[in-house]
């Protein structure tokens, strides 16, 4: 029986034999593979192998006559629109593929504009699905995240630039292919896990409660994803929450949100605690280290923060105190986001502190500044979400306890808490 198919993506006019080479390999192993060419302006090699999806084609799905594109190549956004269209159209035709059934993994070539074009197209398909694109920037001179995003992207450096055959190249996509093969056979190993899936953000300042939590979670028999709050992990679970991946939010950590607002390195996106809640996915909320701004070297901070209490986290991460009025700022923002919620949703106010340096003693005690947070969000949130003030500082064991019963009693009210229970019994 023929397996699913591999898809290929690159450019046929300039990686036409590199794609031949690829395909050779992968069907070799025994996968069916679907071709799919992204080149923008130029024409492929007549005696090459024939895309089953033609430039053409991915062009039109992408908003753009290819033939235009040609005729108009000498105009300096002609390049940029042939990019943004190629990126767009290949991804809508790969997520087809993939919900029709027909693709189980991808693989890309390219160089700057292919990897973009590739991964762009990549970042459609669900977490999980084996992703790999051989690139000649994949160096330590690119910020990476730009390719990957919020997915599980592999990007193999190619080295030499993809021009042609060589023994080297190859050699690194022979290795390319044994890796998408390996990760497709190696996925399909994997049994379907019945159990309820919690996501849980954890961030430095609450780790020793994040610790506790997880297993007794596990304990209770849920299935937990830790996101590490660093600006991409809280949209990756929003995104996934989305895609009914998720079925409760524990949101410990919430300070992606305040260095959105304040320009701070792990900043969010506007869908951070948003998305889930629109989609009707039942969330705690911990107010877990938000009120601090993650900043870089102490010699960087922007002058409007320095004269607010500070910690030099690490050599190169400094983190700065909240004022009162920037802690409303923060409830302002977050209440607006959490009353779109169409699930339940439950805030957890840790009294003796939010953060690590937050608590009585330590350089970030403010109980003003995190007072007028907590009346902002009282005033701002509308009547249907519970708001609690607990016992103990975010790490503390009285908190972790509370919090955990209010989960359970969370999930009771989105009417999903049974169902896991009888799962974790089967």
């Amino acid at each position: 029986m023929v397996k699913k198919a591999i898809a290929i993506i690159a450019t046929l006019d300039t990686k036409g034999p590199e794609a031949v080479f690829v395909k050779a390999k992968i069907e070799r192993e025994g996968f069916a593979t679907l071709v799919l060419d992204t080149g923008i302006l130029g024409q492929r090699d007549p005696d090459g192998q024939p895309p089953d999806v033609s430039a053409d084609q991915i062009a039109a799905e992408g908003g753009e006559d290819r033939a235009e594109l040609i005729a108009r190549s000498a105009e300096k956004e002609t390049r940029n629109r042939g990019i943004r269209a190629m990126s767009s159209g290949s991804a809508k035709i790969l997520r087809q593929l993939y919900d029709q059934g027909q693709i189980c993994g991808v693989i890309g070539l390219g160089g700057a504009q292919g990897t973009e074009v590739c991964t762009y197209a990549m970042r459609a398909l669900p977490l999980g699905v084996p992703k790999m694109m051989v690139s000649t920037v994949a160096s330590g001179q690119t910020p990476f995240g730009i390719y990957t995003g919020t997915r599980d992207l592999t990007i193999m450096h190619s080295v030499v630039d993809i021009l042609g055959l060589n023994s080297l190249m190859r050699q690194i996509l022979s290795n390319a292919v044994g890796a998408v093969v390996g990760m497709v056979q190696a996925g399909s190993m994997e049994a379907p896990s019945t159990a309820l899936k919690i996501g849980i953000t954890i961030y430095g300042q609450t780790t020793p409660a994040a610790l506790v939590i997880k297993p007794q979670l596990e304990a209770r028999g849920y299935e937990v994803f830790a996101f590490h709050c660093n600006g991409t992990g809280g949209q990756s679970m929003e995104e996934l929450a989305v895609e009914g991946l998720l079925d409760g939010l524990f949101d410990l950590s919430t300070h992606e949100i305040t260095d959105e607002i304040f320009g701070g390195i792990h900043a969010s996106n506007a869908d951070r605690l948003l998305a889930g809640g629109v989609k009707g996915i039942p969330r705690l909320v911990v107010p877990g280290g938000l009120d601090i701004i993650t900043l870089r070297e102490l010699e960087t901070v922007p002058e409007i923060y320095r004269g607010q209490p500070y910690v030099k986290h690490n050599p190169h991460i400094t983190l700065v105190r909240l004022t009162a009025a920037q802690m409303v700022k923060v409830a302002d923002v977050m209440a607006e986001r959490l009353n779109q919620a169409t699930a339940p949703v439950i805030v957890a106010i840790p009294k003796g502190g939010f953060s690590f340096y937050n608590k009585d003693g330590l350089h970030f005690r403010d109980i003003k500044a995190d007072e007028a947070f907590i009346q902002t969000l009282k005033a701002k949130l509308k009547p249907e979400i519970e708001i609690c003030e607990l016992d103990g500082h975010v790490n503390d064991p009285v908190f972790i306890e509370a919090i955990l019963s209010k989960f359970e009693y969370l999930m009771q009210l989105g009417g999903v808490n049974v169902r896991a229970q009888e799962d974790s019994r089967s």
